[in-house]
């Protein structure tokens, strides 16, 4: 066993230890407690915070290096419209430099852990040797009768038929079905805008008309929420369920009744203007909330501790560790990884990062959460994956 120890050591779990060591043996955690405990060899990181690093509950690597490209003009059907076309402008060459980029910007930021939504089935060999976590949900669309993938669905940690309004029931049923009975992922985006809700409840606005273009049958609009209509599909239930911004207190018990757990991106929510994110309402509920980063096409960084800086200024009545876990711990749940990745505890993954210090530490949780430097010690799954100290 080897020893790792550094000023405070915040195993998201429990309460911060200070002075702390981590005892790492193989791949796993073997002991977490005060240096006074243990006898060495340690390798002291100094004055920083280990914890575990961080899970993203949602991520689009291959587009991160369509940053700034892609500005918001108000409209989110127009807007997706802007993202085919550029799509389409783009070579295999360009997604792979923009996967590579997402994966250092995630280094640098100490995520060890990623949900990536695969937009195509090459995605999986982009990330093969990836440096952290890389947990790939392929993207299906069967709007206008585009055929699905079925024979690269074995090779992925999870499914993501990509939302209501660009996927057939038929689908949501079989993906979900496939996923619950060999305990896969699977996640889709649902009631992200009030576009979205206008298509499905009253028949109308630019998404509706946008997709009527495209070939989609209106026949399954007017009927109530996309929340409600992925429920009448059976794809509700354990489903990540990403954004769900736009929800009805119907919907709200809808996704507690299905166990359901929502991923909210606060920097891609801000992004869109979308109307606030009823994170309380959620909470009452007792519907989980965890945090993803979407991609940096939509206005963010792939930073986590940037991203719970955006929350936190939105729900200022949040503690900085319920806010941590949500970045961790919670989202690992999520990914069907509870235990194993977002806590510093005996026998779970040693995914760990060291994050320096900043202003005053009465309150560990937010030391970390305020600092902006990079992260430059990382390990994932027991070795040293990253080391600028």
């Amino acid at each position: 066993m080897h020893f790792y120890r550094s000023k405070y050591v915040l195993p998201i779990a429990s309460s911060p230890i200070e002075d702390g060591v981590v005892g790492v043996e193989d791949n796993r955690i073997a002991a977490v407690g005060p240096r006074s405990d243990f006898d060495g060899p340690f390798t002291d990181l100094g004055e920083r915070v280990l914890l575990p690093g961080f899970v993203n509950a949602h991520c689009h690597l291959d587009y991160t290096n369509m940053a700034g490209k892609l500005p918001f003009r108000g409209c989110f059907a127009d807007w997706i419209a802007d993202m085919v076309v550029l799509k389409r402008k783009w070579w295999t060459s360009d997604y792979a430099a923009s996967a590579k980029a997402g994966l250092e910007a995630l280094v640098r930021s100490g995520t060890t852990t990623v949900c990536d939504i695969a937009a195509s089935p090459s995605n999986l060999e982009r990330v093969a040797n990836a440096p952290v976590r890389v947990l790939s949900c392929l993207e299906l669309i069967d709007v206008a009768g585009k055929a699905a993938a079925e024979k690269f669905w074995d090779l992925c940690a999870g499914l993501s038929p990509h939302a209501p309004f660009t996927v057939s029931d038929e689908l949501y049923r079989k993906t979900h079905s496939f996923c619950r009975q060999r305990g896969k992922i699977f996640t889709t985006h649902v009631a992200e805008s009030s576009e979205e809700a206008a298509m499905f409840e009253r028949r109308t606005g630019p998404l509706y008309e946008l997709l009527a273009v495209l070939g989609r049958s209106p026949d399954d609009c007017g009927r109530g929420s996309s929340v409600a209509w992925l429920d009448a599909c059976g794809a509700l239930n354990g489903t990540l369920a990403v954004h769900a911004n736009c929800l009805s207190d119907d919907d709200v018990a809808r996704l507690a009744r299905a166990g359901a757990t929502v991923a909210h991106c606060p920097s891609s929510h801000q992004f869109y203007s979308h109307p606030p994110f009823p994170f309380e309402r959620l909470r009452a509920a007792g519907v989980p909330v965890c945090l993803g980063t979407d991609s940096a096409a939509s206005g963010t960084t792939l930073d986590l501790r940037s991203e719970i800086r955006v929350f936190l200024a939105a729900f200022p009545s949040v503690r900085p560790a319920e806010a941590l876990a949500m970045a961790t711990m919670m989202a690992a749940k999520a990914l069907n990884r509870p235990g194993v990745s977002g806590t510093l505890t005996v026998g779970s993954c040693a995914d760990i990062i060291a994050v320096p210090l900043a202003g005053a530490t009465t309150d560990v949780a937010e030391a970390v959460i305020v600092g902006r430097d990079a992260v430059k010690w990382m390990m994932v799954d027991g070795k040293v994956a990253h080391n600028e100290l």
